[in-house]
């Protein structure tokens, strides 16, 4: 609850509540918030409204696509080992104790730098984890990849040979294993990797059959094929002059963030915090009570990290749009 006065030309603003009972809302994470960025949570000179909060080095980074950050979380890794299967499988595959399975390892991060996308589990866990379309994370993963090292642009249908009819349907996504051995069956995963240029189409056929060898029969490796499957099948069906979907200003600007958010371990960790500082700062103040106070709605804070990373979100815009509505009563009141 809050209370506006005018005196003058100067407005004060209270708040009902003993700052002491404000919800901890933990770092790391970062978000797309021209709220919270205009309250100066996070914020970095010359990042506009993009929110980085620092946390723990071992503490999973909390991320939203989504501009204002209300849904959609997730996590992506910051210690190496990654959190989406798929990632923790290529990890176990690189670090595997036997000579041609770290050989396999090697060939699918050669083909990834190609690509352009570091073989970082951080990147990868975007790539198969984002909670979007596969050819956005794919757009995603690759201007995440090239802020961090620096690398420019590249057609990836330089990989592709020309169609010369129809093109295929993608895989189903999700993609499952039982529906990649459907593809496989019914041919439809034949139609997809003819695509691919001959010298290229060897080297994805000697992997597959090298990752199948290799596991004989086990299905530590199925997350990731799957991953790379489905990202892969949306990619082979684009025309040769097709281009991947541009990213809105939300995902854009989370991808060149990765970086410096993935090393953001200083400063203050606590989103919730930084509100009452600059609060605090603006000449705000805390009161036991107060007459024609506005309730702002809102729901109490839920458990878990990253799901009150959505409720402040959610919660930051409400109380904006309700201090919008106050302001231009005070300023301009009914006659």
């Amino acid at each position: 609850m809050s209370r506006a006065r005018r005196l003058g030309q100067r407005v004060d603003v209270e708040v009902v509540g003993d700052p002491e009972d404000i919800a901890t809302v933990a770092g790391p994470a970062i978000v797309y918030s021209p709220v919270l960025a205009g309250c100066g949570v996070g914020r970095t000179l010359g990042s506009g409204p993009l929110v980085i909060v620092s946390g723990a080095a071992t503490e999973p980074l909390a991320v939203s696509l989504d501009i204002e950050g209300i849904s959609n979380w997730f996590t992506v890794d910051r210690s190496g080992e990654g959190l989406h299967p798929g990632t923790r499988a290529f990890v176990l595959l690189c670090r595997d104790p036997r000579t041609e399975a770290r050989n396999l390892g090697r060939q699918l991060r050669r083909a990834l730098d190609a690509l352009g996308c570091p073989p970082e589990p951080a990147i990868l866990d975007l790539l198969f984890g984002s909670p979007a379309a596969p050819l956005e994370r794919l757009s995603l993963g690759l201007r995440a990849g090239r802020a961090m090292t620096g690398g420019g642009a590249m057609p990836l249908t330089r990989y592709m040979g020309s169609s010369m009819g129809a093109l295929p349907d993608p895989l189903p996504s999700p993609c499952t294993v039982a529906g990649l051995n459907e593809a496989r069956e019914c041919g439809h995963l034949e139609q997809l990797l003819d695509r691919l240029r001959l010298g290229v189409r060897d080297n994805v056929d000697d992997w597959l059959s090298g990752v199948n060898a290799l596991s004989g029969g086990g299905h530590e490796m199925d997350p990731l094929i799957c991953g790379l499957s489905e990202v892969g099948s949306h990619l082979l069906v684009l025309p040769h002059s097709g281009l991947l979907p541009p990213l809105d200003a939300a995902m854009d600007a989370v991808a060149v963030g990765l970086g410096p958010a993935l090393g953001a371990t200083r400063g203050q960790t606590d989103a919730n915090a930084s509100l009452v500082e600059m609060f605090r700062f603006l000449g705000g103040s805390f009161v036991d009570n107060a007459r024609f106070a506005i309730d702002v709605a809102g729901e109490p804070p839920p458990d878990g990290r990253v799901a009150r990373w959505g409720w402040l979100c959610e919660s930051v815009q409400v109380a904006a749009d309700t201090a919008d509505r106050l302001w231009r009563k005070v300023i301009d009141p009914p006659q």
